[in-house]
């Protein structure tokens, strides 16, 4: 079963946000694939033990870990917010704020996907699937499905020092 159909039986609508979680250019040099596989595992712990607050409304996350000739090594995250949330815009930056103050303890950076400039270069190039998603709504969970398996399960930009161990996406679902 898709990722996609799993997450449209549970519920009827999503708030869908895209976020590139990278690092600021001070520390760019110093980040390893175990700093950002760490700081990866403790975003994810904490949107698992959210009860509350931005991470608590987080219901499920596709990531992509790569490593680009400019951004360094960076995580792109497909977040999944109950429906009835609409301010995708300011959650991405609640999340990105995140990342940048309390996970990576001020080396991080991010990019958010949601910004309406951001949004519609997004859906230019994809079509229109970040923000409000209805279960009924089969053309944004077509391009949704496509950005999903076209963009995030790419085989570019591969982490220089990956192992065979090494994961380079996954999906979490939270409770």
């Amino acid at each position: 079963m898709s990722i996609e159909k799993r997450l449209f039986e549970q519920s009827s609508r999503y708030l869908v946000l895209f976020l590139t979680l990278r690092y600021d250019d001070a520390y760019r040099d110093d980040v390893t694939l175990r700093t950002i596989q760490r700081h990866r595992d403790i975003f994810m712990r904490r949107i698992d033990g959210a009860q509350d607050g931005v991470l608590g409304k987080i219901q499920a996350c596709i990531w992509k870990l790569e490593e680009g000739q400019e951004a360094g090594l960076h995580l792109h995250c497909l977040l999944f917010f109950s429906g009835r949330h609409r301010a995708d815009t300011y959650y991405a930056e609640r999340i990105g704020d995140y990342w940048v103050d309390i996970v990576t303890r001020g080396w991080g950076d991010y990019w958010n996907s949601n910004t309406d400039k951001q949004k519609a270069k997004h859906e230019r190039r994809y079509g229109s699937c970040l923000g409000q998603v209805d279960a009924a709504d089969e053309g944004k969970r077509s391009i949704l499905r496509r950005f999903a398996s076209e963009y995030l399960t790419k085989q570019t930009q591969v982490p220089t020092d990956r192992g065979d161990r090494d994961r380079t996406w996954g999906v979490r679902f939270f409770s």
